[in-house]
């Protein structure tokens, strides 16, 4: 497991700390998925960066058409957001059949996205809503899209380091309409077999 448990209050210290230590540091947040990892031995950092105590990375807000998710924003903090339902609702679709109440509590959608595994539920929904990230660090900012962004089943180009920082997309405009599916062999607490997720545009004039 890891030696060393850092807690910035702020994204600077934050990121200084991943350029002081590099491949040996982990960000981590809800930790779901970080913390099984690091049990099973299928990752080996020794340095883990909680960045739960830096104020306004749960913030979901709307900017010139845009929706922006800050890098500790839950599962169920989406589920609960009017714009997402009202803007892009396969989002929060897919953030509902997530594990259980409890990983829902805990789990970010960012540690989903960085996770990289084809059965993430949240990969699909941001790709339908042509989602891009922005990656930071302590020499400056990249925004990627997601298929830049993923380079193979668990591979990203997310940087030793850099941390996401950011989620933004295309709010749904009234003539939109998205959706999500998944299927899995039970129903409840259930990794998917396959998952999908569309966002089709109406021809309002037609």
């Amino acid at each position: 497991m890891w030696q060393v448990y850092y807690t910035p209050t702020n994204i600077e210290d934050a990121l200084q700390l991943l350029a002081e230590h590099g491949p040996q540091a982990r960000i981590i947040a809800g930790g779901t998925d970080l913390l099984v990892e690091l049990e099973r031995g299928t990752r080996k950092e020794d340095i883990l960066i909680d960045i739960t105590r830096i104020s306004g990375l749960n913030r979901i807000s709307l900017e010139d058409d845009r929706i922006h998710l800050g890098p500790t924003v839950t599962h169920n903090r989406a589920i609960a957001s009017d714009l997402l339902v009202d803007r892009a609702y396969p989002l929060p679709l897919a953030c509902w059949q997530v594990g259980t109440p409890q990983l829902r509590n805990r789990g970010t959608i960012v540690g989903n996205l960085v996770t990289a595994s084809p059965a993430n539920d949240t990969i699909a929904a941001l790709w339908a809503l042509d989602a891009r990230l922005t990656l930071s660090s302590a020499g400056g900012e990249r925004r990627l899209s997601f298929a830049d962004f993923y380079q193979g089943v668990r591979q990203t180009a997310l940087g030793p380091h850099e941390m996401v920082t950011d989620i933004s997309f295309p709010a749904l405009r009234p003539n939109q309409r998205g959706t999500f599916t998944k299927l899995a062999l039970r129903r409840v607490h259930a990794i998917s077999v396959v998952n999908a997720a569309v966002v089709l545009s109406f021809d309002v004039d037609s």
